[in-house]
């Protein structure tokens, strides 16, 4: 054996390298673990559903409740408002004659209310043609009305009120149809015999229906 001292064998490049690489940080795989999950929950998770934009209030309540709103509307003289809410009944109940009957009466004072606008009176609806869609519907809603009712006293009610709206456009002629079938319906009410009454007289003067 040689006197001279045998040196270490030098690792090569490569094997250097790899050994003084540094490690990935613990960090960064916790972060790419936390975004592939957040991705499968959002394919995976129940989607809520939406929030229906523009719902009106009135198809959030109750048959009853809608109906109430709808008197208290009408009753303040803001039919064309009332309108959602009578609609929202009749879908709920769609076999009460009261709610259908109301529903018509509100259509048709909807077509005659009038806003002060610049010092003059002008209809609440856009166009005529709104309005004769209205009076169409409500003589449709008045009609279905008339065969759910059951008792005599409210089919003379439905009649009473058709003449009504017959009579505020000049149909005194059809009017006064209507008021009679209401007074062979209900033949003790006084407000009924006035309105025959009143019709006739108006017939007999000449005025609108002859």
């Amino acid at each position: 054996m040689s006197g001279r001292k045998t040196r270490a064998r030098r690792p090569a490049r490569g094997a250097r390298q790899a050994r003084g690489g540094r490690a990935r940080p613990w960090w960064l795989l916790l972060l790419v673990g936390l975004v592939l999950l957040g991705y499968l929950s959002l394919r995976v998770w129940p989607k809520r559903r939406p929030v229906e934009a523009g719902l009106h209030p009135a198809a959030r309540l109750s048959a009853e409740e809608a109906y109430k709103t709808g008197l208290t509307l009408g009753g303040a003289g803001h039919h064309l408002e009332a309108l959602p809410y009578y609609a929202s009944a009749v879908r709920q109940a769609p076999d009460s004659w009261t709610a259908r009957q109301s529903y018509s009466s509100a259509l048709h004072n909807s077509a005659l209310e009038t806003r002060l606008h610049l010092g003059k009176a002008e209809p609440v609806t856009r166009s005529s043609v709104e309005r004769i869609a209205m009076v169409n519907a409500s003589m449709r809603e008045s009609r279905i009305a008339d065969s759910l009712a059951q008792q005599p006293a409210d089919h003379a009610v439905i009649a009473f009120q058709r003449g009504q709206a017959l009579h505020s456009f000049g149909l005194v002629d059809d009017a006064l149809v209507e008021f009679r079938r209401a007074e062979a319906l209900y033949p003790s009410s006084p407000v009924i015999a006035a309105a025959v009454r009143d019709a006739e007289r108006r017939l007999a003067s000449g005025g609108p229906g002859e």
